[in-house]
C-alpha cells in the first residue's frame, strides 16, 4: 500500500501526464494527495477531471504557504498508508514505479528511506542540452544518500518516529531531510523506480533555479559540515578571475566562458551528445556557473555577515 504525495502550484502544464503515469501502476496507489500551494491556474481542476476518468483515489490538500517542506508535512500528516512516496507535478513515473518501491522495502525491513532513479525529461532544446550536463554530473559527482531526490523518494512512515521536513528549509529540503534520517534510520536506492522529471525550459528559469541551490548549497555545508569541492569550483573561478582581472588583465574575465566550453566539450564527448546541441550546452553551462556560483558567494556573505553580527560588542549593535 503506497501513499503518493504530490506538492503542486500552477502545474497545470504537467498534472495530467503525472496522474495518468500514477492511474496506470502496478500495484496502483491507495491514495494520491495532491498538496496545492494556492495556484493560480487550472492545476486542481485538471487533476480532478483525471482522477475521474481513471477512478485515481485523489484527495487535494491546501498548502498555502509557499513552503514546500510544509507541503511535504502536510501530505505525510494525512497519508494513511505505511509506505509514503514523493513525486514532482512536473514529473511522471515510469510502470513498475511503486513495486520497486515496495521491493527495495521489503528486502529490508529497516529501511526507513528510498530513493528512486531520476531521468531528466525535457520540453525545449535548451531543457534538452540542460539535460546533457546535469545527468553526467550525476553519474560522475553524485553519490550516496546525495542521489535520494524529493522528486523520487519514499519513507516508511511508521519508522520515522515523527520526524518531519524542516520548514525553515524551502530549497534544499530533501537533502536536508536524507542526511537527519540517515543518522538514526537506514536507507537505500531502488534504480528500477523510474521518474523522468523536468528541467527548466529557459534560460532565465534556469538561472533563478541555480541561484537559489547555490544559496543553499552553503546552508547545507554549514548545517551539515558535508562539503562537496565540486560545488564551489564556479565560485572559485569566478572571484579569481576578477582579481587577476584588476591586477593583471582584463582578459582574465574569460575564465569562466573558458571553464564551461571546457565542460561542454567534456560532456559532448561523454555522453556523445548530438552537435545541433553544442551551443545550448554552452549556453546551459554558463546559465548553471553563473546563477550557482553567485548563490554560493552571496550565501558566503550572508553567513560571513551573521558571523560578525554575532561576534560584535554590544556598544556595536546600538
Amino acid at each position: 500500500m503506497v501513499s503518493v504525495i504530490i506538492p503542486a502550484y500552477n502545474s497545470g502544464r504537467t498534472i495530467e501526464a503525472c496522474l495518468v503515469s500514477l492511474a496506470i501502476q502496478t500495484p496502483p496507489p491507495a491514495e494520491v494527495l495532491l498538496v496545492d500551494d494556492d495556484s493560480t491556474d487550472d492545476t486542481v481542476a485538471k487533476a480532478r477531471t483525471v482522477a475521474a476518468r481513471t477512478d485515481l483515489p485523489l484527495q487535494v490538500l491546501r498548502n498555502g504557504a509557499r513552503n514546500i517542506s510544509r507541503g511535504r508535512n502536510l501530505g505525510l500528516a494525512a497519508a494513511r498508508g505505511p509506505v509514503v512516496a514523493f513525486v514532482d507535478s512536473d514529473a511522471t513515473v515510469e510502470p513498475g514505479w511503486t513495486q520497486a518501491l515496495l521491493d527495495t522495502f521489503d528486502a529490508d525491513p529497516e529501511v526507513a528511506v528510498v530513493g528512486g532513479e531520476v531521468i531528466i525529461a525535457h520540453a525545449s532544446r535548451f531543457a534538452e542540452a540542460v539535460a546533457f550536463n546535469d545527468e553526467t554530473v550525476r553519474d560522475l559527482f553524485t553519490r550516496g544518500e546525495l542521489r535520494v531526490s524529493g522528486c523520487n523518494m519514499a519513507l516508511r512512515n511508521d519508522l520515522l518516529a515523527g520526524e518531519r521536513f524542516d520548514p525553515a528549509w524551502v530549497y534544499a529540503e530533501d537533502v536536508e531531510f536524507v542526511d537527519r534520517m540517515k543518522r538514526t534510520h537506514r536507507w537505500g536506492l531502488a534504480p528500477d523506480a523510474v521518474v523522468r522529471h523536468e528541467s527548466r525550459r529557459s534560460p532565465r528559469a534556469y538561472l533563478s533555479q541555480m541561484y537559489r541551490y547555490g544559496l543553499w548549497k552553503v546552508r547545507y555545508t554549514a548545517t551539515t559540515g558535508n562539503v562537496r569541492l565540486v560545488d564551489y569550483v564556479p565560485s572559485v573561478v569566478m572571484v579569481c578571475s576578477v582579481v587577476a582581472a584588476v591586477v593583471a588583465t582584463p582578459w582574465s574575465l574569460l575564465a569562466l566562458p573558458a571553464m564551461c566550453l571546457a565542460e561542454t566539450v567534456f560532456v559532448a564527448l561523454y555522453r556523445r551528445a548530438p552537435r545541433r546541441l553544442w551551443g545550448l550546452m554552452f549556453a546551459a553551462w554558463l546559465v548553471k556557473n553563473t546563477g550557482w556560483g553567485s548563490g554560493v558567494l552571496v550565501a558566503i556573505a550572508q553567513q560571513v555577515a551573521g558571523a560578525v553580527a554575532r561576534r560584535q560588542p554590544a556598544w556595536a549593535a546600538r
